[in-house]
């Protein structure tokens, strides 16, 4: 319970980064981006105040860009893997 309030909001907001991007594989059409990078940031942000607040500075900033660059990274191949099982409910 410790880190859930510094590392759930940082998740949140790099999923709603991704679902706003013209790339994502998630959604058939991505959500609209100017709504969904203000609500990523917002998201982030609180995920830096929730930081800041139970750890020392740099290591919260360690925490919060660590968590958003691994979401980052997972949230494409999660979108390709779930592009993979729909090509396959197709093709059967």
């Amino acid at each position: 319970m410790g880190n859930l309030p510094i590392v759930a909001p940082a998740i949140a907001g790099a999923l709603l980064f991704y679902l706003g991007s013209p790339g994502q594989r998630w959604l058939r059409a991505p959500w609209p981006a100017r709504s969904t990078r203000v609500a990523a940031a917002v998201c982030v942000a609180l995920s830096a105040v929730c930081a800041v607040r139970a750890l020392q500075p740099a290591t919260s900033l360690a925490v919060v860009a660590t968590t958003l660059m691994a979401s980052l990274t997972a949230w494409p191949f999660l979108g390709a893997l779930l592009e993979r099982r729909r090509a396959r409910r197709v093709a059967q």
